[in-house]
């Protein structure tokens, strides 16, 4: 049998692509931030994310083909077959990476809500923190805390799975989230992009809309 040529398909928009970018800067940066105690950048940084994360479960309903859940989410049949048969629906999450996917997002949104109420009564106070009650901002801040490792251990488990797909899988993960294609072998239906103006439009509003609910007083 003749092996079938290789050939590129897009199958990330630009704005999943500066999505995930931004994303891994800015989580890197609240790492760091909360490791030296600079804590109005880490503020800072979290609201990055959560303007971030915002936008991607707007565009996760809206957005281009891929980056939809209902695209790449599946249940245990969809699982199953992707574990066996290595089948998959979708042109860009496989049924595990979508999950994984939903998982960080939650993480990252509940993070970002934690730190936004926590007070430590010293250093640190949150933009809502407060709008609540000293006792639910003290369970916010020890959330928010205890969720940090969490969100590492995430982290640690998506770069692992990268790692194995590119060393035991011959599958590069990485590349397709700088140029948006990825190499193929069997022909596929092309995905379906939207407009860039309607994420750009989007984008717009969340940040609008984040930095002027969190300067309300």
């Amino acid at each position: 049998m003749m092996n079938q040529a290789k050939h590129r398909i897009q199958i990330w928009d630009l704005p999943i692509r500066l999505f995930h970018w931004c994303l891994v800067i800015l989580v890197g940066a609240l790492f760091v931030t909360a490791s030296l105690g600079a804590l109005d950048a880490h503020a800072l940084a979290g609201k990055g994310v959560l303007a971030l994360v915002i936008f991607r479960l707007i565009w996760g309903v809206v957005g281009s083909q891929t980056a939809r859940f209902s695209d790449f989410l599946g249940g245990f049949t969809a699982i199953r077959q992707y574990l066996v048969y290595r089948q998959s629906k979708s042109l860009g999450h496989n049924p595990l990476g979508g999950w994984m996917v939903v998982a960080m997002l939650a993480v990252l949104l509940i993070q970002a809500g934690t730190g936004l109420l926590a007070n430590d009564g010293i250093l640190f106070q949150g933009p809502l923190a407060h709008s609540v009650s000293q006792s639910l901002s003290d369970v916010a801040s020890s959330a928010h805390r205890g969720l940090a490792n969490w969100l590492g251990g995430l982290i640690a488990i998506h770069m692992t799975a990268i790692l194995l797909y590119w060393f035991v899988g011959r599958e590069n993960l990485v590349g397709p989230m700088f140029t948006g294609k990825k190499w193929v072998t069997a022909p596929v239906k092309p995905a379906q992009f939207v407009s860039l103006i309607l994420a750009a439009a989007i984008q717009c509003v969340v940040l609008l809309a984040t930095a002027a609910s969190l300067t309300v007083h």
